[in-house]
C-alpha cells in the first residue's frame, strides 16, 4: 500500500465571510484582521456577498491593476484611431499633414486666447 505525502492546505488565503450586522458590529477587529493577519473579509447582505474589506496595501495593488487595465484598453483603441485615420488620410503628404497640424494649433490657441485661458506677453 501506497502512501501520499500530506500536502498541507493554504487556508490563509481564503476570505472570510460576514454578514453585515457582524460587520457593524465587530468593525474594529475586523479592521485589525484586515491589517495584521493580511486578511480579506466579505461582507454579506441577506446571504448576497456585498463589499470586500481589503488592507490598503491590497488596495493600491488592486488600483494599480485596475489602472494598467484601463489604459490598456485606451492604447488599443488609439491604435484603431490612428488605423482609421491612416486609411482615411492615406493620400495626404507629410507636408500638407505639417500644414493642417499647423493650422490647427493655431486656432486653438487664437480660440483659448480670445477665452483668456492663455495670455501672451504682458496683454
Amino acid at each position: 500500500m501506497s502512501t501520499f505525502p500530506s500536502i498541507p492546505l493554504q487556508t490563509d488565503n481564503i476570505p472570510q465571510i460576514v454578514s453585515a450586522s457582524e460587520a457593524k458590529n465587530k468593525f474594529g477587529s475586523i479592521m485589525t484582521k484586515v491589517d495584521e493577519d493580511k486578511k480579506d473579509i466579505i461582507v454579506e447582505s441577506r446571504g448576497e456577498p456585498k463589499v470586500v474589506i481589503v488592507s490598503y496595501k491590497e488596495y493600491e495593488k488592486l488600483s494599480g491593476l485596475k489602472e494598467q487595465e484601463r489604459r490598456r484598453e485606451l492604447l488599443i483603441k488609439l491604435e484603431a484611431l490612428r488605423e482609421r485615420i491612416q486609411v482615411k488620410n492615406k493620400d495626404l503628404t507629410p507636408d500638407r499633414g505639417d500644414a493642417l497640424a499647423d493650422k490647427f494649433v493655431r486656432e486653438v490657441i487664437n480660440e483659448m486666447a480670445q477665452e483668456k485661458k492663455i495670455k501672451f506677453g504682458d496683454k
